[in-house]
């Protein structure tokens, strides 16, 4: 099996950070159609389909990725903080190392 890191704090931050933008690359959409739909004038759309065609059609596939940098800082940090302190804790309290 290849091994491009060791077990540890840098691998646990570079995994964490992965999965934080990976949760942004897929909510964003969900989350700027949730947006529209809550802030949109009533009638303005029939469903969330109809406010993602409206918003395609639009502006753009783009569109659905307004605030991916926000997004992005906000859940990286916070799933990073979270990961780590988790692995740190499983290790140092419960003895539980994540390695081989």
């Amino acid at each position: 099996m290849i091994h491009y890191m060791n077990e540890g704090v840098p691998l646990h931050v570079v995994c964490a950070a992965g999965s934080g933008v990976t949760a942004v690359i897929f909510g964003s959409p969900v989350d700027v159609l949730k947006t529209r739909m809550m802030n949109a004038a009533p009638g303005l759309y029939a469903n969330p389909i109809d406010c993602a065609v409206k918003t395609l059609q639009k502006e753009g596939i783009m569109a659905f990725y307004k605030g991916f940098g926000p997004n992005c800082l906000r859940l990286v940090s916070w799933t990073t903080i979270m990961f780590l302190t988790l692995e740190q804790l499983k290790l140092r309290f419960m003895g539980i190392s994540g390695g081989h």
